[in-house]
């Protein structure tokens, strides 16, 4: 995978991490606890693996289209 997939893994990470501290900021929180809780686990552990991925830890993880 190239470096601008493993950016894009990072910044999709960051937006979902985002997203539940919005929610957990609230007052009135539109959604259960344990949504927002998925929201920031999630997107920390995804942002976390794209960091691994950019820094050339997970060169084995194969291209898609590759055979």
């Amino acid at each position: 995978m190239n470096r601008m997939t493993w950016g894009w893994l990072i910044a999709l990470g960051l937006l979902l991490a985002r997203m539940g501290f919005v929610e957990l900021e609230t007052a009135e929180a539109a959604v259960p606890e344990w949504t927002i809780m998925l929201l920031l686990t999630g997107g920390l552990v995804i942002g976390l693996f794209g960091v691994t991925g950019l820094l050339g830890l997970l060169g084995w993880v194969p291209r898609l289209g590759d055979k």
